[in-house]
C-alpha cells in the first residue's frame, strides 16, 4: 500500500524524478563536448506520460497512479548529423540552454511540492499556527 494516494503529488514526483535525469544527462553532453564521436543524448519522460495519461478512461486515482508509477523515464541517443570533423553532435549552446530551463522547471517542481506539503500541514493543524 501506498502511503500517499495523491495523484498530484505523485505527477509531481515523476516529474522530479525525470527533471533529475535530465540535468544529469545535460551535463555528461557538456562534460563530453570535447569528446570525439560522442553522440548527444536527451531525457524526454513528458511526452510518454501525456500519452499514457490520454489513454486513461474514467480516470480513477488508483489507474492514474499506477501508470504514473509504470511510466518509464527513458535516455535517448541524438541521431543527428554532426556538423563537426571529429563527429561529436553536442551542441553546447543548446545544452547550456536546457541545463537553465531544467533548473527552472526543477525549482518550481520542488516549489509546487513544498506548496503542498504547506496547504496539508495547515489542513493537519486545523489552520492554527
Amino acid at each position: 500500500m501506498k502511503i500517499v494516494e495523491n495523484v498530484n503529488l505523485n505527477l509531481l514526483t515523476k516529474d522530479l524524478n525525470g527533471l533529475w535525469l535530465r540535468q544529469q544527462v545535460t551535463m555528461e553532453n557538456i562534460a563530453n563536448y570535447s569528446t570525439p564521436g560522442y553522440k548527444s543524448k536527451f531525457v524526454d519522460f513528458e511526452s510518454f506520460l501525456k500519452t499514457n495519461l490520454e489513454n486513461v478512461d474514467g480516470g480513477k486515482k488508483s489507474e492514474i497512479n499506477n501508470i504514473l508509477e509504470a511510466s518509464n523515464i527513458i535516455i535517448e541517443e541524438n541521431d543527428s548529423q554532426s556538423l563537426r570533423l571529429d563527429g561529436n553532435n553536442v551542441d553546447l549552446e543548446k545544452e547550456n540552454l536546457q541545463l537553465a530551463k531544467t533548473q527552472l522547471q526543477y525549482m518550481y517542481t520542488v516549489s509546487e511540492i513544498n506548496s503542498y506539503f504547506s496547504k496539508l500541514k495547515s489542513v493537519i493543524s486545523e489552520g492554527k499556527k
